[in-house]
């Protein structure tokens, strides 16, 4: 399994890259890692905010922000999945769904009066757009490799 993570100032693929512009984004993470086992890495973008939103998080409500998944081609990406209300840790878990690798967010904030864990399955075509709605589920464990830990500074 491939792993690796990136910050907003670092080197990236160049469909990071290409998101990161066609989306105008200022403020977010990014982490590498092949979900579907083909020996690619797929990018995960938790994104705060854009180039409209200045230094506020645009991106973001109070139950948290967008995490988008990617799969990269040589020389842009496929939008897989843009995944609402978002926290971090940002994790792979060891099982899979269809292929791909299951995740692990955190829900938090936004009414929820008990943060958790939930895991987000692979549907065949995508991870579910929101994380606090069936059919994700609530993990009683925390498991999996942390991939995006923290909220990204500001720049």
């Amino acid at each position: 399994m491939l792993l690796s993570a990136a910050s907003s100032n670092t080197a990236m693929a160049p469909g990071v890259t290409a998101f990161v512009k066609d989306n105008h984004l200022t403020r977010y993470s990014v982490a590498s890692v092949d979900l579907n086992g083909d020996n690619r890495p797929e990018a995960l973008i938790y994104a705060m905010s854009t180039s409209a939103g200045g230094k506020q998080s645009d991106l973001c409500g109070s139950g948290g922000c967008d995490l988008y998944v990617l799969s990269l081609t040589p020389t842009g990406y496929r939008q897989i999945s843009d995944i609402s209300i978002t926290r971090p840790p940002i994790r792979v878990l060891p099982t899979a769904t269809h292929g791909w690798r299951d995740l692990g967010v955190t829900v938090a904030g936004g009414g929820v009066i008990k943060g958790y864990e939930a895991r987000l399955r692979f549907d065949g075509r995508s991870y579910p757009t929101n994380p606090t709605v069936p059919p994700v589920l609530q993990l009683k464990t925390t498991i999996g490799k942390v991939l995006i830990a923290n909220d990204p500074p500001l720049p």
